[in-house]
């Protein structure tokens, strides 16, 4: 019998259990589709989707994974190059595999991320701040394009039809997020009172990790790593890219660039419904801010509907297969032996 399945790693799932989840995902698309087929009042959807242009779903499959690529950039540049790309590509493959199966609002990848991380041999006071700052630098991304988005069409840069409103405010409401999160690095953290319950010990710990989360971020931006920026502008840029291929697929009658961005960017709030894959709450979020924005409704059902296809599907597949290998390269002593002195030889030579 194979080694996978008389053998666990703890903390990683296993893959009779992501495939379960595959299984509960395909069925609700299933489910999804089927609705789409024969409810009354979406003919043209259907028609449109009927009529897509194969030359611009390829650009969609491009733009898909070129995003999954950049985040696996970012994922490396987030961890200071100390792991290979191939790790990197496994790794990052695996997280946002996990953000598609173990919907938890975003978190569920970066979580992952820590746990092999540090089975891997990295300590803890390294992966877990780091994959924290991951999520915080990619979800920081979405807030800055909201901000610059939101004032450049609002003060009319770019052109929209939208007011102040859809423009201005989610700018202000952007920024305010991001200083606020920002201001976390000054959290003061105690140790919890000796004898406090589980739920104070859960809370300390989580502000502890947000505080040096956001410590991590701040010092990997005063670095100007191009693999953290870049990976990071990319991870949000083509998947905005490929929503903008889909809608050309289709015929066209998306917003203009800068509402284009806002209401990608703010129907992504619906991702945060923990179903299986996010279906349902992501899909009404996007048609309804790009409908909002001024895209007719048809052609933002349709272009919609096709990118969510390639952003479950390709996280998944791929997330499958880096499954497998991160459970093989975690039972191996002899890398994870091998991280484990690189650490101990740079803080070695770091306090030399």
């Amino acid at each position: 019998m194979p080694a996978e399945a008389t053998t666990t790693t703890p903390g990683v799932p296993t893959s009779a259990a992501l495939i379960r989840r595959a299984l509960v995902l395909a069925i609700v698309l299933v489910l999804f589709v089927l609705a789409l087929s024969v409810l009354p009042g979406l003919d043209d959807v259907r028609d449109r989707l009927g009529d897509a242009k194969p030359g611009w779903i390829a650009v969609i499959f491009a733009c898909a994974l070129a995003s999954m690529l950049s985040y696996v950039v970012a994922l490396r540049g987030t961890l200071s190059r100390r792991i290979r790309w191939r790790y990197s590509w496994h790794l990052g493959m695996a997280e946002l595999g996990s953000n598609v199966l173990l919907p938890i609002g975003g978190v569920g990848g970066p979580a992952l991320g820590a746990v092999v991380l540090h089975r891997a041999g990295v300590p803890t006071g390294v992966a877990a701040p780091r994959s924290a700052a991951l999520f915080l630098l990619t979800s920081a991304t979405s807030f800055v394009a909201i901000a610059l988005a939101g004032t450049a069409t609002g003060i009319g840069l770019l052109p929209s039809d939208a007011s102040w409103v859809g423009t201005l405010l989610p700018a202000a409401i952007a920024v305010g997020v991001v200083t606020a999160v920002a201001a976390l690095a000054r959290l003061p953290v105690g140790e919890p009172a000796e004898g406090a319950g589980a739920v104070v010990r859960w809370r300390h710990h989580v502000a502890g990790l947000l505080r040096d989360g956001v410590k991590q971020s701040a010092a990997l931006l005063r670095a100007r790593d191009p693999l953290v920026i870049g990976g990071c502008v990319g991870y949000l840029g083509f998947s905005i890219a490929a929503v903008a291929a889909a809608f050309e697929a289709f015929g066209g009658g998306g917003p203009a660039l800068g509402a284009f961005v806002l209401a990608y960017t703010l129907g992504q709030v619906g991702s945060l419904i923990p179903t299986p894959g996010g279906v349902g709450g992501t899909e009404g979020g996007l048609i309804g801010m790009f409908v909002l924005y001024g895209s007719p409704a048809a052609p933002a059902a349709a272009a919609v509907l096709a990118y969510r296809v390639f952003q479950l599907g390709l996280p998944v597949i791929f997330g499958l297969i880096a499954f497998r290998e991160i459970r093989r390269r975690l039972r191996n002593e002899e890398e994870t032996a091998a991280v484990i002195a690189r650490f101990k030889a740079e803080e070695t030579a770091a306090d030399a």
